[in-house]
């Protein structure tokens, strides 16, 4: 194999800070530190069109509203903002699937690896 083996999306951020603060968040998140959303919001604040910032405060804060925009981005930022998206609104069988077609390629994404233990999946009814 060769090549970045825990490959993740690009960050589409043109700002450092933005993107600092989105790598905090994930470590945080990781770690499940409570303090996850703060990062997202201050990298959200620092750059309002980086989506995975506010795809990131959405699953560090659940109940935060999430629409990201959308211009700009990699295929791996539409991709890790679709399987997020979808799995905040609960479908968890669609869910799983992006999940699992998306860490194919970008295995080393971690808050679509962390989906699961911060947002478990809704039992089907």
């Amino acid at each position: 194999m060769t090549g970045n083996r825990w490959r993740s999306p690009d960050l589409s951020t043109d700002s450092t800070d933005a993107a600092a603060h989105y790598r905090e968040g994930i470590a945080a998140l990781v770690a499940g530190a409570a303090h996850a959303d703060a990062h997202f919001r201050a990298a959200v604040v620092a750059d309002p069109c980086f989506a995975l910032a506010h795809v990131g405060l959405a699953v560090a804060a659940p109940g935060t509203p999430v629409d990201p925009p959308t211009v700009g981005m990699s295929r791996g930022e539409r991709h890790h903002v679709e399987t997020a998206c979808v799995w905040l609104r609960g479908d968890s069988r669609r869910g799983c699937d992006l999940r699992r077609e998306h860490l194919l390629e970008f295995p080393g994404d971690l808050l679509i690896v962390v989906l699961p233990l911060v947002l478990p999946p809704i039992a089907p009814s």
